[in-house]
């Protein structure tokens, strides 16, 4: 079924004449055509001036089916949430009031709170609680523009049940039109049954679960947390270096507590994404600019555990590839909306409306190396499109905290 928006008042693009990802002074392009027309099925067809749209209709032959108006809309991609931890069990509010009293995400985590506190509830729970729980987020999350999302395991840290929330995820990709990829992270924590042998988990981690998982097919990248208290550089390079001879593409968290010097790692090891990055070294900026890792900033997680936010200025200065994302999660973000991931960067991490948009659509679709097919408006592209009800792209920003998004298509079919 063909379909065209008219007489929108701002369709940004974010085209980059078929470069898959921007850097520098590209991301200050979003690729804006004013009052304009897109013409799209399950890919995108035709886009340009309202005023030409019924020369491309004759030339090409399109038997339009359903005219929307654009009219006092704005046209985007739709975000690309590119890490998330949507799938878990367990409530942290708790937590986060101690942490409002002073509490540090450390002191908690070292009481066995945190992670091992999800861990326990996730463990206990069926497969179709962790994926009703990760639905439901997910439809959350299209009610804000993200069209493709991330779902990481990592809260289980046994074989079985790390397999338990891949397995939730994989329900997620057959109920939900979004695009859904997928990240196993059982090195997210040591386990309590590790903590006083922590390379024997290692070697579990290396020799039965990255085997299994890679066996049934249940992920298509692998992380690992390599931070202070967590897992070091060298145990890092061994479970990821396992990972890459498995098959699994690579991504890491890096330097969010302290500067560990991760995110070298994480160029040494070619991985698609470092994520955090809130302590990165200018060493560690200048690896993955080379490497062309992305640089994945996560203004949630400073915001809700009260850190310093990631020097996005300086990346973005220094050429390397910058994406935005939610981690959305039960511990340090709990938030599945992009729109509120935009408002902090711009307003905490200094980046323009521009550079924000780019790395919530194309860049972040490129850290999980689908920006081939999703994160632009360009033609043959998915049609992955939102329809804010602003009539420029700036209102998402200047009228921040409410939900600017009216209609959300996915591969063409009206979702929302």
């Amino acid at each position: 079924m063909i379909k065209m928006i008219n007489n929108i008042d701002s369709l940004v693009t974010m085209n980059n004449n078929g470069k898959l990802f921007k850097t520098k002074e590209e991301m200050h392009d979003v690729g804006e055509i004013k009052d304009a027309a897109i013409i799209f099925d399950n890919n995108i067809l035709w886009i340009g001036k309202s005023q030409d749209a019924d020369e491309a209709i004759k030339n090409n032959n399109f038997k339009i089916e359903e005219i929307i108006s654009g009219k006092g809309k704005t046209i985007l991609p739709g975000f690309v949430d590119s890490h998330t931890h949507i799938v878990f069990a367990g409530n942290r509010s708790n937590e986060f009031a101690r942490r409002l009293r002073g509490a540090t995400y450390q002191e908690i985590a070292a009481e066995g709170g945190g992670i091992l506190r999800t861990m326990k509830a996730t463990r206990e729970a069926s497969i179709e609680d962790l994926a009703q729980k990760g639905i439901q987020l997910a439809k959350s999350a299209i009610k804000y523009g993200t069209t493709s999302i991330e779902v990481k395991s990592g809260y289980g840290l046994t074989l079985e049940s790390e397999l338990n929330q891949l397995e939730a995820a994989k329900i997620l990709k057959k109920e939900l039109p979004m695009n859904i990829r997928t990240t196993f992270m059982g090195a997210h924590d040591f386990p309590p049954e590790y903590q006083n042998d922590r390379e024997a988990y290692i070697d579990l981690l290396i020799n039965e679960m990255l085997p299994k998982v890679a066996e049934k097919g249940l992920a298509d990248y692998a992380d690992a947390f390599v931070d202070k208290g967590y897992y070091t550089t060298d145990q890092g390079r061994r479970i990821l270096t396992k990972a890459k001879e498995l098959g699994f593409e690579l991504r890491l968290h890096a330097d969010e507590l302290a500067d560990v010097d991760a995110a070298s790692l994480a160029a040494e090891m070619n991985c698609l994404s470092a994520d955090h990055l809130l302590f990165v070294s200018d060493k560690g900026i200048e690896a993955l600019k080379n490497a062309g890792t992305v640089a994945t900033l996560l203004p949630g997680t400073a915001y809700f555990i009260r850190m310093p936010y990631a020097p996005a200025r300086k990346m973005l200065d220094s050429g390397a590839i910058v994406a935005l994302a939610t981690d959305c999660n039960p511990g340090s973000c709990f938030t599945e909306n992009m729109q509120m991931i935009l408002s902090l960067a711009v307003i905490n991490m200094k980046m323009t409306a521009e550079e924000a948009l780019n790395a919530a659509t194309i860049n972040a679709a490129y850290a999980l190396r689908l920006s081939d097919r999703v994160g632009s408006l360009e033609i043959g592209k998915q049609s992955d499109i939102i329809m804010a009800d602003v009539d420029s792209y700036t209102d998402l920003f200047y009228h921040f905290g409410i939900n600017h998004i009216e209609r959300v298509w996915i591969n063409g079919k009206m979702t929302l």
